[in-house]
């Protein structure tokens, strides 16, 4: 695996994609990132996430909400950090100057590229930070963890901040959650008549060269993420009201007062439409991989989860697990995964729904 976790999948590769709030894949259920490495330019800087425990034979005693805490942990650290090397990027609103591609190269920039980067730093001292959540299966789920840590960061950043003179409150913004074919995990909303087949049932999809110590790894951790995910009590988010007598709570422009929204974030669903093979027998009697006790729901399932939550579902070709087996479905993948992100960006940028601020 790798030494730095969140691992930097997509570095900046343009000025433009440098003002783009960066995204953070969160690994499947395997505990690896690998399959995000299939996708190619996203415009914007890519993390990825993957299992601290992936090579360590231990789990996340905590379940969910540990692993959710842990790698908010990882974001925050990643997008406050001062570290600017190894393409480290601290803020999505940090600019690269034309003719830069690292800080401290003693390139010399004109007068106005110069009262940009000031514009930038004043931009940057509210000390606020936007970023995209996401994932593959497990990912996708687990991002829902991760934002509503972020309420509760942002909370106490700024109870801390009320009593500390002097001390500027940090701030995370949430513009969204691509979610790719993750289905809501709750047995209460899988449909009375499903008959979920038997792990084993799904044949594993290993490379040619796999190594055996990873496939122990990656099965101990499909066999972990059951495990976790059957005993998670789902994300709740506070009421209106609760909301309403927030701190959040302020007056509008026009003078009418407003409530940010505090709920779960917009997301967009990539959809597979296929459903994976399973063997002979299981098929005969009506059996599904468990990836797919949704199958027949647009939404997966989230619509009993929390009402709007999805506000837009991309189908993509494929089963759930062959999404990035071959580089023409990953650069479609790609495609889908750009398309998301720039809709939640301007679901944000037009105030249309605030994602969590």
């Amino acid at each position: 695996m790798f030494h730095r976790n969140p691992n930097l999948i997509q570095p900046p590769f343009t000025p433009l994609s440098t003002t783009r709030p960066p995204l953070f894949l969160l690994h499947d259920g395997g505990g690896t990132i690998y399959a995000y490495y299939c996708l190619s330019d996203l415009h914007r800087p890519v993390y990825g996430i993957f299992n601290p425990h992936y090579s360590r034979k231990s789990t996340f005693e905590g379940g969910v909400p540990e692993m959710g805490k842990t790698y908010l942990g990882f974001i925050v650290d990643t997008l406050f950090g001062d570290d600017q090397c190894d393409g480290k990027v601290s803020s999505s609103r940090v600019r690269v100057r034309p003719g830069t591609s690292k800080a401290g190269t003693g390139t010399t920039w004109s007068g106005k590229e110069e009262e940009e980067d000031r514009m930038n730093e004043n931009e940057n001292e509210n000390n606020e930070r936007d970023l995209i959540l996401g994932g593959w299966s497990q990912g996708g789920m687990t991002s829902l963890e991760v934002a509503r840590k972020v309420l509760d960061f942002n909370a106490a950043e700024a109870a801390a901040a009320a009593q500390k003179t002097g001390k500027q409150a940090r701030k995370l913004n949430v513009l969204g959650i691509v979610m790719i074919d993750s289905m809501n995990p709750s047995p209460s909303s899988y449909p009375h008549d499903v008959k979920i087949a038997n792990p084993n049932a799904t044949t594993m999809l290993w490379g040619p060269h796999t190594k055996p110590e990873t496939k122990e790894a990656v099965s101990r951790c499909f066999y972990e993420a059951r495990r976790i995910t059957a005993c998670w009590e789902m994300p709740t988010w506070p009421s209106a009201a609760a909301a309403a007598a927030s701190e959040d709570f302020e007056g509008s422009h026009d003078g009418e007062s407003t409530c940010k929204k505090m709920g779960p974030p917009p997301v967009v669903l990539l959809r597979a439409k296929e459903y994976v093979p399973l063997q002979e027998e299981q098929v005969a009697t009506g059996e599904v991989s468990r990836t797919d006790v949704h199958r027949k729901d647009e939404l997966l399932g989230w619509g009993k989860y929390a009402e709007g939550m999805v506000r837009k579902v991309i189908h993509v070709e494929g089963n759930h697990f062959n999404l990035f087996t071959d580089a023409k479905r990953a650069e479609m993948v790609t495609r889908r995964v750009r398309e998301a992100c720039e809709f939640l960006e301007g679901l944000w940028k037009q105030g249309k729904d605030g994602g969590m601020r």
